[in-house]
């Protein structure tokens, strides 16, 4: 069976679209190292992907590494993410986080949210919204993390791949 994803870069490249569709934050180098004076380089930036195939796109690539697909919703990662940006989420082991990763972890609220990790501390890691004023006033621990964020898909309506 072809990868949907190799399919999708090779057709893209063969048309000469500035867009790239990057496997991972590990795999291609990512360009932004700071943004709002928060370190992000450990995110990854979403790739552009025409809507239409953009949930089949992040579908396949949470298979690979054992995660899901979840559209994000909010505010507070801007401009990192914008709402409706699809993000691919894998598990993960708290001993290997890296600042700078976009984690996804459960609030005391009961809330799942997606933020960066800024700086470990005694009680586990210190974590912000790249949009809110301040850190958020509770960490992420081995016991709230709910995985890392490994790729993201912005869909993009109006942009196609053609076919012969």
């Amino acid at each position: 069976m072809v990868n949907t994803k190799r399919m999708l870069v090779g057709i893209l490249f063969l048309l000469g679209s500035g867009f790239v569709l990057s496997a991972s934050a590990s795999q291609s180098p990512n360009h932004v190292k700071w943004m709002r004076g928060v370190y992000v380089a450990e995110s990854p930036v979403a790739s552009p992907v025409p809507a239409h195939i953009a949930e089949s796109v992040a579908r396949t690539r949470a298979r690979e590494v054992g995660g899901v697909a979840v559209p994000a919703n909010g505010r507070s990662m801007l401009p990192l993410y914008q709402s409706g940006v699809i993000m691919v989420i894998a598990p993960a082991k708290y001993q290997e986080l890296k600042r700078g990763q976009t984690v996804v972890y459960q609030n005391r609220n009961g809330r799942t949210v997606a933020h960066i990790l800024v700086a470990k501390c005694r009680t586990g890691w210190r974590v912000t919204g790249l949009n809110n004023r301040g850190h958020d006033g509770e960490g992420v621990n081995d016991r709230n993390l709910r995985g890392v964020v490994v790729d993201a898909f912005q869909p993009v309506r109006g942009m196609s791949v053609a076919s012969r």
